[in-house]
Protein backbone atom coordinates (compact mmCIF):
# COMPACT_ATOMS: atom_id res chain seq x y z
CA UNK A 1 0.00 0.00 0.00
CA UNK A 2 2.39 2.81 -1.32
CA UNK A 3 4.15 4.31 -4.49
CA UNK A 4 7.19 3.61 -5.49
CA UNK A 5 9.61 4.24 -8.46
CA UNK A 6 12.38 4.24 -10.10
CA UNK A 7 13.98 5.10 -13.48
CA UNK A 8 17.39 5.40 -15.70
CA UNK A 9 18.39 9.08 -16.40
CA UNK A 10 21.54 9.34 -18.95
CA UNK A 11 24.11 9.35 -15.51
CA UNK A 12 22.38 7.56 -13.14
CA UNK A 13 19.14 6.53 -11.44
CA UNK A 14 16.28 8.69 -9.53
CA UNK A 15 14.36 6.62 -7.08
CA UNK A 16 11.17 8.18 -5.39
CA UNK A 17 8.09 7.21 -3.10
CA UNK A 18 5.60 8.76 -0.82
CA UNK A 19 5.59 8.70 2.81
CA UNK A 20 2.28 7.32 4.05
CA UNK A 21 2.91 4.15 5.83
CA UNK A 22 -1.19 2.46 5.66
CA UNK A 23 -2.32 -0.36 7.68
CA UNK A 24 -5.71 -1.43 5.75
CA UNK A 25 -7.50 1.35 5.77
CA UNK A 26 -5.88 2.98 8.81
CA UNK A 27 -2.85 5.76 8.22
CA UNK A 28 -0.24 4.33 10.78
CA UNK A 29 2.45 6.94 9.65
CA UNK A 30 2.79 9.73 7.32
CA UNK A 31 6.78 9.84 7.44
CA UNK A 32 7.39 6.33 6.36
CA UNK A 33 11.25 5.59 5.16
CA UNK A 34 10.74 3.62 2.02
CA UNK A 35 13.86 4.61 0.09
CA UNK A 36 17.85 2.95 1.55
CA UNK A 37 20.71 3.03 0.34
CA UNK A 38 22.18 -0.30 0.65
CA UNK A 39 25.71 0.51 -0.81
CA UNK A 40 27.75 3.38 -1.95
CA UNK A 41 26.08 3.95 -5.60
CA UNK A 42 23.11 1.27 -4.70
CA UNK A 43 19.37 2.21 -3.51
CA UNK A 44 16.54 0.41 -2.95
CA UNK A 45 12.71 0.99 -2.34
CA UNK A 46 10.48 -0.79 -0.53
CA UNK A 47 6.90 -1.82 -0.83
CA UNK A 48 4.81 -4.37 1.51
CA UNK A 49 5.37 -5.16 4.86
CA UNK A 50 7.69 -3.00 6.35
CA UNK A 51 9.38 -5.30 8.87
CA UNK A 52 10.16 -7.52 6.25
CA UNK A 53 11.50 -4.67 3.96
CA UNK A 54 13.61 -3.44 6.50
CA UNK A 55 14.96 -6.62 8.11
CA UNK A 56 15.70 -7.47 4.47
CA UNK A 57 17.39 -3.88 3.74
CA UNK A 58 19.86 -4.38 6.74
CA UNK A 59 20.80 -8.12 5.24
CA UNK A 60 21.65 -6.49 2.06
CA UNK A 61 23.70 -3.97 3.81
CA UNK A 62 25.78 -6.18 5.92
CA UNK A 63 25.81 -8.91 2.23
CA UNK A 64 27.77 -5.95 -0.12
CA UNK A 65 29.72 -4.68 2.98
CA UNK A 66 31.00 -7.94 3.57
CA UNK A 67 31.62 -7.99 -0.64
CA UNK A 68 33.45 -4.87 -0.24
CA UNK A 69 35.94 -6.82 2.67
CA UNK A 70 36.57 -9.55 0.40
CA UNK A 71 36.88 -8.15 -3.31
CA UNK A 72 38.02 -4.56 -2.34
CA UNK A 73 35.64 -2.81 -4.81
CA UNK A 74 32.01 -2.04 -4.88
CA UNK A 75 29.29 -5.16 -5.67
CA UNK A 76 28.01 -4.27 -9.19
CA UNK A 77 24.40 -3.90 -9.59
CA UNK A 78 23.87 -7.14 -11.68
CA UNK A 79 25.54 -9.15 -8.92
CA UNK A 80 23.45 -7.11 -5.99
CA UNK A 81 20.18 -7.76 -7.92
CA UNK A 82 21.06 -11.65 -8.10
CA UNK A 83 21.91 -11.66 -4.40
CA UNK A 84 18.41 -10.07 -3.64
CA UNK A 85 17.37 -12.39 -5.72
CA UNK A 86 18.43 -15.69 -3.99
CA UNK A 87 17.45 -14.09 -0.84
CA UNK A 88 13.72 -13.58 -1.99
CA UNK A 89 14.07 -17.14 -3.16
CA UNK A 90 15.72 -18.81 -0.81
CA UNK A 91 12.59 -18.05 1.62
CA UNK A 92 10.26 -18.41 -0.67
CA UNK A 93 10.82 -21.77 -1.19
CA UNK A 94 11.43 -22.38 2.38
CA UNK A 95 7.87 -21.32 2.82
CA UNK A 96 8.07 -18.07 4.40
CA UNK A 97 8.28 -15.49 1.90
CA UNK A 98 8.98 -12.19 2.42
CA UNK A 99 5.78 -9.51 1.99
CA UNK A 100 8.00 -6.96 0.40
CA UNK A 101 8.54 -6.12 -3.08
CA UNK A 102 11.78 -3.65 -3.80
CA UNK A 103 13.25 -1.84 -6.59
CA UNK A 104 17.17 -2.03 -6.93
CA UNK A 105 19.34 0.37 -8.82
CA UNK A 106 22.98 1.09 -9.38
CA UNK A 107 25.99 0.71 -11.31
CA UNK A 108 27.46 -1.98 -13.45
CA UNK A 109 31.00 -2.17 -12.31
CA UNK A 110 32.83 -5.42 -14.60
CA UNK A 111 35.90 -3.26 -15.35
CA UNK A 112 35.89 -3.62 -18.92
CA UNK A 113 33.15 -0.84 -19.72
CA UNK A 114 32.23 2.49 -17.77
CA UNK A 115 29.89 1.84 -15.70
CA UNK A 116 26.46 1.69 -16.62
CA UNK A 117 23.02 2.24 -14.36
CA UNK A 118 20.54 0.08 -14.29
CA UNK A 119 16.99 -0.77 -12.27
CA UNK A 120 15.71 -4.27 -11.20
CA UNK A 121 12.63 -5.04 -9.77
CA UNK A 122 12.31 -8.18 -7.55
CA UNK A 123 8.95 -9.76 -6.32
CA UNK A 124 8.68 -12.07 -3.17
CA UNK A 125 8.94 -15.55 -5.17
CA UNK A 126 12.82 -13.75 -6.02
CA UNK A 127 11.60 -12.97 -9.94
CA UNK A 128 13.69 -10.38 -11.29
CA UNK A 129 12.84 -7.96 -14.51
CA UNK A 130 15.37 -4.88 -15.22
CA UNK A 131 13.91 -2.10 -17.04
CA UNK A 132 14.38 1.67 -17.57
CA UNK A 133 11.18 2.77 -15.53
CA UNK A 134 9.81 0.68 -12.80
CA UNK A 135 6.59 1.63 -10.32
CA UNK A 136 5.74 -0.92 -7.55
CA UNK A 137 2.61 -0.79 -5.14
CA UNK A 138 -1.23 -0.05 -4.99
CA UNK A 139 -0.47 3.53 -6.91
CA UNK A 140 1.71 2.20 -9.65
CA UNK A 141 -1.05 1.95 -12.53
CA UNK A 142 -1.16 5.64 -11.99
CA UNK A 143 2.10 6.81 -11.91
CA UNK A 144 3.25 4.53 -15.16
CA UNK A 145 -0.38 6.38 -16.95
CA UNK A 146 2.96 9.05 -16.22
CA UNK A 147 5.75 7.43 -16.76
CA UNK A 148 4.55 6.00 -19.98
CA UNK A 149 4.11 8.59 -21.99
CA UNK A 150 6.62 11.03 -20.81
CA UNK A 151 10.14 8.70 -20.27
CA UNK A 152 12.87 9.07 -22.39
CA UNK A 153 16.14 7.52 -22.05
CA UNK A 154 18.00 10.60 -22.61
CA UNK A 155 16.41 12.59 -19.43
CA UNK A 156 18.73 15.16 -17.73
CA UNK A 157 18.88 14.78 -14.37
CA UNK A 158 16.56 17.44 -13.28
CA UNK A 159 13.98 16.20 -16.03
CA UNK A 160 14.39 12.68 -14.20
CA UNK A 161 13.61 13.90 -10.33
CA UNK A 162 10.38 16.36 -12.16
CA UNK A 163 9.38 12.66 -13.90
CA UNK A 164 9.31 11.01 -10.62
CA UNK A 165 8.04 13.27 -8.60
CA UNK A 166 4.98 13.67 -11.09
CA UNK A 167 4.47 10.15 -11.25
CA UNK A 168 4.20 10.23 -7.54
CA UNK A 169 2.13 13.01 -7.31
CA UNK A 170 -0.40 11.45 -9.32
CA UNK A 171 -0.65 8.08 -7.19
CA UNK A 172 -0.87 10.52 -4.31
CA UNK A 173 -3.82 12.45 -5.73
CA UNK A 174 -5.65 9.13 -6.77
CA UNK A 175 -4.84 6.49 -4.56
CA UNK A 176 -5.88 6.20 -1.07
CA UNK A 177 -2.80 4.47 -0.01
CA UNK A 178 -0.42 6.82 -0.70
CA UNK A 179 0.08 9.94 0.19
CA UNK A 180 2.01 12.62 2.97
CA UNK A 181 4.82 13.91 0.47
CA UNK A 182 7.50 12.98 -1.63
CA UNK A 183 10.83 11.50 -0.98
CA UNK A 184 13.27 11.39 -3.66
CA UNK A 185 16.71 10.10 -4.61
CA UNK A 186 19.50 10.49 -6.82
CA UNK A 187 22.06 8.06 -7.47
CA UNK A 188 25.16 8.40 -9.83
CA UNK A 189 28.99 7.88 -10.18
CA UNK A 190 29.51 10.64 -7.56
CA UNK A 191 27.48 8.73 -4.81
CA UNK A 192 23.63 8.54 -3.35
CA UNK A 193 22.22 11.70 -2.47
CA UNK A 194 18.54 12.05 -0.88
CA UNK A 195 17.28 15.64 -1.78
CA UNK A 196 15.69 17.57 1.00
CA UNK A 197 12.13 19.14 0.36
CA UNK A 198 13.60 22.38 -0.31
CA UNK A 199 15.88 20.72 -2.69
CA UNK A 200 13.32 18.78 -4.21
CA UNK A 201 10.73 21.54 -4.98
CA UNK A 202 13.30 24.22 -6.14
CA UNK A 203 14.34 20.86 -9.38
CA UNK A 204 10.67 21.06 -9.51
CA UNK A 205 9.64 24.32 -10.38
CA UNK A 206 13.00 25.55 -12.24
CA UNK A 207 11.85 22.59 -14.42
CA UNK A 208 8.29 23.69 -14.51
CA UNK A 209 9.59 27.34 -15.32
CA UNK A 210 11.51 25.79 -17.84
Amino acid sequence: MTTTIGLVFKDGIVLAADRQVSSENFVASKYGEKIYQVDKTTGVTIAGLVADAVNLVERLKAEFKLYYFEKKRQISIDKAARLASNIFYGVFRGGRPLYTQILIGGFTNNGRESPTPKLFVIDPSGGTIEDKFIATGSGSQLAYGILENNYKPDLSEKEAIKLAFKAIRAAIERNPYTGSGVDAVVINLDGYKKLNDSELQRVVNSEVKN
